[in-house]
Parts: structure tokens; sequence; C-alpha cells
């Protein structure tokens, strides 16, 4: 009984209808590209977490609108924050978060520099 019902919610597969094989390749971009808000780093393609099918099924019917994908995005970041987005832009915001890469190499670079001196110094002596 167990597997059953296990198995029952393993897949869900979703049976949108698009007008053309055009829309359907941006409106899977556009969701791959987009992140779950409930689930660890899962796009909502990947996801079936209950937001993440609906704001699939908002993107594939904003698509189907003739919606753009800065459109659609704008859209889903507004609802659901920069997090929903894989790269968030660069704002105050998000500023840390992009920074935050090139601090830390430059305090490894420092930290190196400073063990390497100590060391050239101590054998001088």
């Amino acid at each position: 009984m167990f597997f059953i019902t296990f198995a029952t919610h393993a897949q869900v597969v979703d049976t949108w209808t698009f007008a053309n094989p055009q829309q359907q390749e941006q409106a899977l971009s556009i969701a791959s590209q987009l992140r779950c808000p409930q689930c660890q780093n899962q796009n909502l393609l990947e996801s079936n977490a209950p937001v993440a099918v609906s704001m699939r099924h908002q993107v594939y019917s904003m698509v189907a609108e003739g919606k753009s994908e800065a459109e659609i995005t704008t859209w889903m970041t507004e609802r659901y924050g920069d997090f929903v987005r894989y790269n968030p832009p660069l704002n105050e915001q998000t500023l840390l978060l992009w920074a935050l890469p090139c601090l830390l190499l430059l305090l490894v670079g420092v930290v190196v520099w400073r063990v390497r001196r100590r060391q050239h110094t101590e054998e001088g002596e």
C-alpha cells in the first residue's frame, strides 16, 4: 500500500498545450531560469511543489498571451522577490551577493601574501 501511494505522488506531468513549438520552447526556457520558492535549488521545471506548479502554469499562460521573457520575469520577481531568479539583478539588495566572491578572493590573497612575507622574513633572520 505504501508503494502505491508513493508511486502516484512521485511524478506530476504537465499537459499544457501551446500554439506552436516556439511558444513551448520559450515557456520551458523561462521556467528553467526561475527558482521554486519552496524547494532548494530546483527550478520550476524540476519541482513538483504546488507553488512551482502554479508558477509554471502562470509562465505558460503568460507566454500564450504573448508576454515577453522580460515581462514574465519582472512579474514573477515583483510577486516572489529576487530569490526566484537564478541570476538576480545587481541592485542595492544584491550588491553584497555579487561582491562577496571578489571580497573573499581579495581576503585570501591578503592572507597568503602576509603568510609568505612572514615566512620570508623568518628565513632572512
